[in-house]
């Protein structure tokens, strides 16, 4: 696990998805095509019918359209507002899994942070 980073939103990001896709590690998935913009993710659908892009790493394919999932994953993204300073606690395929000041955790785009000392 890398450790923690500090950066600040280059600016503001929404989330929209209220209910993001929640994997348990022994799950079984369906496999679909990769990300074509983020290298390194795919596209699964749980049987519950919810479906997300998670990193490949999470994820053994089986060779018949599924796979079982290797970590835990959660699909939540982080809204955060311009100049707003976060700590990334993993990066992951370009993708950071980030906590702001009130404790709320989730995936952030690394295009939109930018360095910034810890202090």
């Amino acid at each position: 696990m890398s450790p923690s980073r500090s950066f600040i939103a280059t600016s503001e990001y929404r989330v929209i998805d209220r209910a993001p896709l929640l994997l348990a590690e022994g799950d079984c998935v369906r496999v679909g095509a990769p990300d074509p913009d983020w290298p390194g993710w795919t596209w699964v659908t749980a049987i519950t019918g919810r479906g997300s892009y998670v990193p490949d790493g999470h994820i053994e394919p089986r060779g018949d359209g599924t796979a079982v999932v290797l970590k835990d994953f959660h699909a939540r993204d982080l809204s955060v507002v311009k100049n707003e300073k976060i700590i990334s606690l993993r990066e992951v395929q370009g993708w950071h899994w980030c906590r702001n000041a009130n404790d709320e955790e989730g995936w952030l785009p690394a295009y939109l942070l930018k360095s910034c000392p810890s202090g």
